[in-house]
């Protein structure tokens, strides 16, 4: 029975509470070795859980490392990637110093009338073939008979997305620093750009020589990468990557005209080294090694693209017979960059014309106003003004 204001419990236990305020505060006192609260509370029975297999705890580990591998490798590439494109870019332009182009500052100038600004999302990489057997250690002794045969200036444009390859003639007149046999600078003098890899030691310095009078051909154009490989690491990148097929455009030495072949080892340097004992001679010579540069370059591409390690793996290959001041951070950048390139499938050459020189040697004449509209065409972007 209930009165007024009063709380009477049916369960004995709690009779002889006084009310219900206090029942309420002590409902969590134990009945029979269980609270009130904790039997209301109580969830259903569940089934016991499965334990993990062995072997499945080893695969969820396996995978949560892979991941983790993952991620930390992806981080790296972009630290990389950074590193590699701050290193490789220049903002200060090149120095275009001609009375008929005005400078404006900030890498701006005018000529004939029309406005251009350097575009200095831009990376310049010379890049040299040494016409010797492989690479050697001259132990810091200056001036060899090693000469770049081949020079070609690789132009990344990152901006637009764009590659281009710029063939620049051993028999080009530059401007070149001579060096004495301690290394030590003694002047300059107005000589053939194969002749700047001579003075310096075959490796580093040879690259930096040859870098500086390119640089200098193409006003004080900035150009922070190089890399030079000898004869037996062009055989060696050939063959990495199957061999390259060509059409020769002339018969010599073992090779026909309109004959397609695959160049493999010793026949490769047998077609990028031949020379006509002529004025022309060195510019036929240029045409075959175009060739042969064109092939490698366009199946290094596919290879990157399918696997951007690859590059590092045609390093490895090569690397006894190249000297280059690129290194690890600038090859992921570099491939990552190139393999997404648009690439005409071409290679342009600095405009001149081929004489006889006063020392019966060929000399290139380069034609600067040629080379002017060349420079502006690739390293700068017209503007409104």
């Amino acid at each position: 029975m209930q009165g007024k204001g009063n709380c009477v419990s049916r369960s004995p236990a709690l009779q002889h509470l006084p009310g219900c305020g206090i029942m309420r505060a002590k409902t969590n006192s134990q009945i029979g070795g269980m609270s009130v609260s904790d039997a209301r509370e109580q969830p259903a029975v569940q089934p016991p859980k499965k334990r993990m297999s062995r072997g499945t705890r080893v695969l969820v580990i396996i995978v949560c490392i892979l991941i983790a591998i993952a991620l930390i490798l992806a981080g790296t590439v972009l630290i990389l990637s950074a590193v590699g494109r701050n290193a490789l870019t220049n903002d200060d332009g090149v120095n275009i110093a001609r009375d008929d182009v005005e400078a404006l500052g900030s890498g701006t100038v005018r000529y004939n009338g029309q406005l251009y600004r350097y575009n200095t999302d831009i990376v310049t990489i010379l890049l040299m073939g040494v016409d010797e057997e492989v690479k050697q250690d001259t132990g810091g002794v200056y001036g060899n008979a090693n000469q770049s045969d081949a020079n070609i200036l690789a132009v990344l444009d990152m901006r637009n997305q764009e590659l281009t390859l710029v063939s620049i003639s051993r028999d080009a007149m530059c401007t070149l620093d001579v060096l004495d046999s301690t290394g030590a600078h003694v002047g300059t003098a107005t000589a053939q750009l194969a002749l700047a890899y001579s003075y310096g030691d075959g490796a580093e310095r040879s690259c930096e020589l040859t870098s500086a009078a390119v640089s200098r051909l193409f006003y004080d154009l900035p150009i922070p990468a190089y890399g030079s490989i000898y004869m037996q690491g062009i055989r060696q990148l050939v063959d990495s990557v199957g061999g390259v097929t060509v059409t020769p455009d002339a018969s010599f030495s073992g090779f026909t005209a309109g004959q397609p072949v695959t160049l493999t080892g010793q026949r490769t340097e047998n077609y990028i080294r031949y020379r006509a004992d002529s004025t022309e001679g060195n510019n036929q010579r240029m045409q075959r090694q175009k060739q042969v540069v064109l092939a490698l370059v366009n199946k290094m591409l596919a290879q990157v693209k399918e696997d951007p390690a690859s590059v590092l793996a045609l390093y490895n290959d090569v690397r006894r017979n190249i000297t280059t001041n690129i290194n690890t951070a600038m090859m992921v950048y570099l491939a990552q960059q190139a393999s997404g390139m648009h690439f005409s499938g071409d290679i342009v050459n600095v405009p001149g014309t081929s004489v006889m020189g006063a020392q019966k040697h060929a000399e290139y004449q380069v034609d600067p106003d040629a080379l002017l509209e060349m420079v502006l065409d690739i390293f700068y972007e017209p503007v409104d003004g």
